[in-house]
């Protein structure tokens, strides 16, 4: 039995509660920080939006980047780009920072496009920053608790600036040439997927606040601020491969990160949620049941999309089959496939996966027993609904023990693939991030079995089902992309294998929305 809210915590558990709120005071202001920096990028883009002047000083400092020339007193770097170039300097190279092939060109464009496109990212930019200063102690339980109306005022102030924003975003995006956006289509459809995901989830947990459902009001925000957290998460994300690799290019860097960077924030959004769900007492077993009788609607829509998503895993498990064992390798994709991905990767692939038998065969196999497994505790758990002792046993623990060995391999592989460059890519960074979440998940589906609690293993079983999903789904992605009638230039620059990297590991936003209505949530008292 858990202590309840009231028992005195045992020392290891009084140390564990201040390690969480010294990592969540970290956290916060890590964000808040960002949060200054994007309104200070903002007035920045306001300020140089059409000016010539500015146009010509950046590309001076641009050329003495590129010729080893200091490009200016970290005073002058901030005025003229900004703290976040400035600090991107100061963990890197100036070449990083300013050179060519990053960067430099967006900020080039800012600088040279018209000034209603200026006004319109400023305003972006600085309500974004709104959104991560407001944002950040907003799913604090104890403010919650003790600050109500700074938490509800906090939250209209968040709700406008993050609609806004987004709102200016898609202005910003009709309005501007795919080629000048930074980092081109990949980013492109990343933005118009955010600026929908956002406004979606921004809605959702309106209405879920209205019909007083705390819980998936709390659920939806966190999905909501996980998808603002690309833009921070994004930005540390180009000073960790700065730092690591100087001589890095920043498009480079940025290859890497965006491999990983929607999935991975939604990923934090979904950790906020749970950890938020673990501060709260339990409900008793009445109180559980009154709930869930609010929500037969959503069980029943539930129980309707098993069927559909049993299809899906023996779609997997083929694809799995004819792309790891029968047809190994990029290259053997399909027919569009040398013309779709760029040849570093396919020989960067073919050298780490298609050339070694013995990790392909382990990894399909391991999959295969998973999805099998998966798909036996999709059929009992959510649509027969027994006992959980009928699905809380051997089943459940060959899914969890199948993610353990793909989720191993992947990061091998990712690690293998090693760093992003113009050849590879992303490099090893979807792999590994892909890796790493399937071992986060299955090791916790195995403390759920072990410590007996059916409503965390049918949850947590859903993400290890996305992340064995995730690989053979890439083969769809692909296939779906070369149907469409894609700009050569981009196709030649790899992001249409980007795009379908990128693709592969959004199932797990699935499983979140789930979790928003599943029983793990119900068994807990939100507020």
């Amino acid at each position: 039995m858990r202590p309840t809210p009231s028992s005195p915590p045992a020392p290891d558990a009084t140390f564990g509660v201040w390690l969480m709120r010294a990592l969540a005071i970290a956290m916060a202001f890590a964000l808040m920080l960002y949060g200054l920096t994007a309104i200070d990028a903002g007035i920045v883009n306001f300020r140089d939006a059409g000016s010539s002047e500015a146009v010509a000083k950046r590309l001076e400092m641009q050329a003495n980047a590129e010729s080893g020339r200091p490009i200016g007193t970290d005073e002058e770097i901030t005025e003229h780009l900004g703290v976040m170039v400035t600090a991107l300097n100061k963990v890197s190279s100036a070449t990083y920072a300013f050179g060519k092939d990053g960067l430099s060109e967006a900020s080039l464009f800012y600088a040279s496009m018209p000034r209603g496109n200026g006004i319109v990212l400023s305003l972006h930019n600085v309500l974004g920053g709104t959104c991560m200063l407001f944002g950040a102690m907003q799913f604090w339980p104890a403010f919650r608790r003790r600050f109500p109306i700074w938490h509800r005022t906090f939250g209209g102030i968040y709700l406008v600036a993050a609609q806004v924003a987004m709102i200016a975003s898609m202005i910003y995006l009709v309005r501007t040439p795919i080629a000048n956006i930074y980092d081109q289509l990949t980013f492109y459809v990343g933005l118009w997927g955010l600026a929908i995901g956002v406004t979606v989830s921004l809605w959702m947990a309106v209405y879920s606040m209205l019909r007083k459902q705390i819980a998936q009001h709390q659920a939806w925000m966190c999905i909501n601020y996980g998808m603002l957290l690309t833009a921070p998460i994004q930005r540390f994300g180009w000073m960790a491969f700065g730092a690591a690799d100087p001589e890095m290019r920043q498009i480079v860097g940025n290859y890497g990160v965006t491999a990983m960077l929607v999935p991975l924030c939604a990923m934090l959004g979904y950790a906020l949620f749970t950890l938020n769900r673990w501060t709260q007492s339990e409900r008793s077993a009445p109180a559980r049941a009154k709930i869930a009788q609010a929500f037969d609607r959503h069980g029943r829509i539930g129980r309707a999309l098993v069927a559909p998503g049993l299809l899906v895993l023996a779609a997997a498990a083929l694809t799995t089959v004819q792309h790891m064992v029968l047809t190994p390798g990029l290259a053997q994709a399909s027919e569009l496939a040398p013309k779709l991905i760029p040849a570093g990767v396919i020989q960067m692939e073919d050298a780490v996966i298609a050339d070694h038998a013995a990790g392909r065969w382990a990894f399909a196999l391991a999959t295969l027993l998973g999805l099998l497994a998966g798909a036996r505790l999709m059929w009992q758990a959510f649509l027969k609904q027994p006992a959980p002792s009928r699905f809380m046993g051997r089943g459940a623990w060959l899914l969890a023990a199948s993610g353990v060995v793909t989720g191993s391999i992947l990061l091998n592989w990712g690690l293998s693939m090693g760093m992003p460059s113009f050849e590879t890519l992303s490099g090893g960074a979807s792999a590994a991030f892909g890796g790493s979440i399937t071992l986060v998940f299955s090791v916790l589906l195995m403390t759920a079995l072990l410590s007996r609690r059916p409503e965390w293993v049918k949850e947590w079983s859903l993400f290890v089902i996305a992340c064995l999903v995730a690989t053979p789904s890439f083969y769809w992605y692909l296939a779906g992309f070369g149907l469409l009638e894609i700009d050569p230039q981009f196709v030649q620059t790899g992001h249409v294998f980007r795009m379908s990297q990128y693709g592969q590991w959004l199932a797990l936003i699935g499983a979140f929305v789930y979790a928003s209505y599943s029983e793990a949530t119900h068994t807990r008292l939100a507020r």
